[in-house]
């Protein structure tokens, strides 16, 4: 079976326990001997047998070593009884008995051969602790000592989609939790209260490592006894409307059955726990109280040990003043358990505030609303929404994005030209980029001198307060694209390597934050200087972050914004804004992803699919959407950045456009073209925007190519227009430059720029003929579309004056046309071209002084300049 169930129910059992509790202490040793701990050698095996105490408590160490090809530490543990062991990233957390619950496990022989795997990755400094607790049962007739087994090896492990579950023995626990729909819905439900209510609090965590404690000896009891497997099952079914209200932030009041419940589990833990648990788990049961539970509030319970709880039943507003505001706030507050505060948002002398009507009854709620709304004084209101996250180094051969020889094997181009980038060996100053999501968690070895951790800003909290560590795992897999240390021998690489990510927390655990707080986040970013926002997240459109995205916009920050995961020509917001670069994403075959959001309004496409980067708990797992593409724009943009900090956001933009290489793909069972299902049609009609040549629907623009943006930063290539009654193609670009025009696969002309200027014969083109130019200066190459045009009428030709004698007439037109001379008599006497640069030299015959002569051009179509009168000198 899988180990997750076996916590699933073990945690819920405690949880429900002491959904309220404070916790005891975590441990009983309390980190006290880790002073004293054993350092292991990778192969060596340690055995020892155990005291007989009610808690028996053993420290390790790992030291990191010389970096090498090895992923991962894989620890193998075996114990005669029952007992925990749990594998810590650094001496702090050791103390504090803070780990991933992937990194904790027990052992025991008892019942069959078990022994617990822990596959620890070299993802922190180091070293690195192990803790083996043994704590017998006291009530046997024979307390034992057990034998202990410990050694571990590096191994290499190759990367992964993250799972929750690992492999491990006691199936009976699986069935508990049948039929298998609504096992999976439970997991969710107790991986969210995880990481929404007990992580956010020092409190919630010391609960998370009882649970851990409790876990083994609950799991033992109910494998024995098939009727406390079943009533462990009944309590759990009876208390989940109770544990959605908890996550979900909604008042609930606490029934009978639910008291029941609770007190059944209280009697389950209390009857398989040690003696040394038995006592921390009276203790906390007594405090939380029996018989009084029922008719109780949620949030009251949880109170009174210390856990918070904010119920969001009712809605919340931002409201945007004309004016100061101070008249119109105090009438809000005048109301029943209304509150209304300014904000600090927009510029000096905008004026914001939050009204929040949660704690108002209905009534009152519905009176703040209406008072809103026919205030003069406010100049929008919008209630506050929900967004959500969008989801050599050692695992560099899984980073097909980056790699071309990734053992993905990905079809060839499908990346972003990062090799070739590099190869340039640009000079380039630090840029900071602000990641607004999850937090990141900058305590990994990847990241060390790489966060602004000064700075860093959580908007989770309601006063802006404490770390931005990441809780979730989204943000820091994002901020590993960016900029994750390259060549140190751990984990992966990131695109940027002179780069201060700023972490700005505005999204909880759960991934998902409100207007507020995504909106103080662009604000904060700016104002603490960073030049590029990575927004790998979306929701509605609303007014207030819009205004926040043009603050930046006009401060000159480049946003970077994701486009969804829905597969629908709808674009989430903020990636639907006019401020921001939306992204879709690409996978390994270089076509864009079918879940990645698409139609007007998309910029460009990135890898989003199967991409490799880091998460808390120091592994390196893959994941996919357009949040996983936002961050290879966001690193493009601060790599451009770096070597040219002066671009403006719409410089940036059009030079990602001009450089992206085109990913549209036809054919297929997909429906071509737009369709009225996806509602392309009717929005094309309605819309007077036309869409630009080289602009596909799905892919935007195309993909996102480093190498290409950032050489055509350095070639200041300027084209000319290319019209179809023309033969010459005419561009400015860097001496030296080789330039060369295709028609699809043939090639059309190539030469080389002199005094940063290049004309090419290639011959008449049909209107609406895409072209494609390649420029490669030594490892500068580029390359961009340009649109074959429908030409004017040829201007009139500039001619000088020729003198007697002469058997010439030179002059000036457009490129690539026909030069005709005729006498006074309408007679042709002389016929040639115009040469790349337009000037021209056409013979004639011998000039005579004071004739009268008529000088015109004709264009590839036949269509002729007006005429330009001259007299022979």
């Amino acid at each position: 079976m899988k180990a997750t169930w076996k916590q699933v129910l073990s945690f819920v059992t405690v949880l429900m326990l002491v959904l309220a509790l404070i916790p005891p202490q975590a441990s009983a040793d309390a980190g006290a001997g880790m002073q004293e701990a054993k350092t292991l050698s990778p192969g060596v095996e340690v055995t020892f047998e155990t005291g007989t105490d009610a808690t028996n408590t053993y420290w390790f160490k790992m030291e990191r070593g010389t970096p090498s090809a090895m992923t991962h530490m894989e620890v193998q543990f075996d114990s005669t009884k029952l007992a925990n062991i749990s594998v810590y990233p650094s001496a702090d957390l050791a103390a504090k008995d803070e780990t991933f619950e992937q990194y904790r496990s027990s052992a025991t022989q008892e019942d069959g051969q078990q022994s617990a795997t822990i596959r620890f990755p070299y993802a922190w400094e180091g070293p690195y602790y192990i803790k083996v607790e043994y704590l017998p049962m006291m009530e046997e007739e024979t307390v034992s000592p057990s034998d202990i087994k410990l050694v571990y090896n590096p191994v290499k492990l190759p990367v992964k989609y993250e799972n929750i579950e690992t492999e491990a023995g006691m199936c009976a626990v699986e069935s508990i939790l049948n039929p298998a729909p609504e096992r999976d819905s439970m997991l969710k439900l107790i991986r969210r209260i995880q990481t929404e209510v007990l992580a956010q609090s020092e409190s919630g965590n010391d609960l998370a490592a009882l649970y851990y404690r409790t876990s083994p000896y609950l799991i033992k009891a109910m494998v024995k006894d098939g009727a406390k497997r079943q009533q462990a099952y009944n309590d759990l079914k009876a208390l989940q409307p109770l544990m959605n209200a908890l996550v979900d932030r909604k008042s609930y009041t606490l029934t009978q059955a639910d008291e029941a419940a609770i007190e059944r589990l209280q009697t389950l833990v209390t009857s398989s726990v040690p003696t040394a648990l038995q006592a921390e788990v009276d203790k906390v049961a007594a405090k939380l109280g029996t018989g009084t539970l029922a008719g109780t509030p949620l949030q009251d319970v949880m109170g009174k040990f210390g856990v918070s709880i904010e119920v969001d039943d009712a809605p919340r507003y931002i409201v945007k003043y004309k004016s100061s505001p101070s008249k119109s706030l105090g009438k809000m507050n005048a109301l029943s358990n209304v509150s209304a505060e300014k904000v600090d948002l927009g510029r000096p002398g905008d004026h914001f505030a939050v009204v929040d009507v949660e704690a108002a009854s209905t009534k009152t709620q519905a009176t703040a609303k209406s008072t809103l709304e026919r205030d003069a004084n406010v100049e929008f209101i919008e209630p506050v929404q929900t967004y959500q996250a969008f989801m050599a180094d050692t695992s560099y051969d899984y980073q097909w994005s980056l790699n071309s020889k990734s053992v993905l094997a990905p079809f060839q181009d499908a990346g972003i030209g990062i090799d070739a980038y590099e190869a340039l060996n640009l000079p380039a100053r630090s840029v900071k980029v602000a990641v607004l999501d999850t937090g990141v968690d900058y305590r990994l070895l990847d990241f060390k001198g790489r966060v602004d951790i000064a700075n860093e800003k959580n908007f989770v909290d309601p006063n802006g307060e404490g770390s931005a560590i990441d809780d979730h795992g989204h943000g820091t897999h994002v901020a590993g694209v960016i900029g994750a240390i390259q060549n140190n021998g751990t984990s992966m690489r990131g695109m940027m390597p002179a780069v201060s990510i700023l972490p700005v927390k505005v999204l909880d655990a759960s991934g998902s934050g409100d207007t507020e707080q995504i909106a103080l986040g662009i604000k904060y970013a700016v104002d603490a200087g960073a030049k590029v926002i990575n927004m790998s997240l979306g929701g509605s459109e609303s007014r207030t972050i819009g205004y926040m995205l043009k603050y930046a916009y006009d401060r000159g920050v480049v946003v970077v914004a994701a486009t969804g995961n829905d597969g629908d020509s709808s674009l989430s917001y903020p990636a639907s804004s006019k401020y921001t670069i939306s992204v879709g994403a690409t996978n390994t075959f270089g076509i864009v992803s079918d879940y990645s959001n698409h139609g007007y309004g998309v910029d460009v496409v990135a890898p989003g699919t199967k991409v490799a980067s880091l998460v808390p708990n120091g592994n390196v797992v893959y994941m996919d959407g357009t949040s996983m593409a936002t961050p290879h724009v966001s690193a493009v943009v601060g790599l451009l950045l770096s070597t040219r900090p002066t671009l403006k956001v719409e410089e940036v933009r059009q030079l990602l456009h001009r450089t992206a290489e085109p990913v549209a793909f036809s054919g297929g069972d997909a429906t071509e073209g737009m369709s009225y299902e996806d509602g392309l049609d009717y929005f094309m009609e309605d819309s007077e925007e036309e869409l630009p040549f080289n602009y596909d629907y799905i892919s935007g623009y195309g993909k996102v190519n480093v190498h290409y943006a950032a050489s055509m930063l350095r070639l200041y290539a300027k084209p000319g227009i290319v019209r179809d009654n023309s033969t010459v193609f005419a561009a400015s670009v860097q001496s030296g430059t080789t330039v060369t025009v295709y028609n699809g696969e043939k090639r059309l002309a190539t030469g080389t720029s002199k005094q940063a200027r290049v004309a090419l014969n290639i011959g008449a083109q049909k209107a609406g003929t895409t072209l494609r130019v390649v420029y490669s200066n030594g490892k500068l190459v580029s390359s961009e579309r340009l649109l074959v045009t429908t030409g004017a009428r040829p201007k009139q030709p500039v001619v000088t004056t020729p003198r007697a004698n002469a058997k010439q007439v030179t002059g000036r037109a457009d490129a690539g046309m026909t030069v005709i001379v005729r006498d006074a008599k309408r007679r042709v006497i002389g016929k040639g071209t115009t040469g790349l640069t337009g000037s021209f030299v056409t013979k004639t015959r011998t000039l005579k002084k004071g004739e009268r002569l008529s000088v015109h051009i004709e264009d590839a179509k036949g269509r002729a300049s007006q005429m330009k009168q001259v007299i022979v000198k």
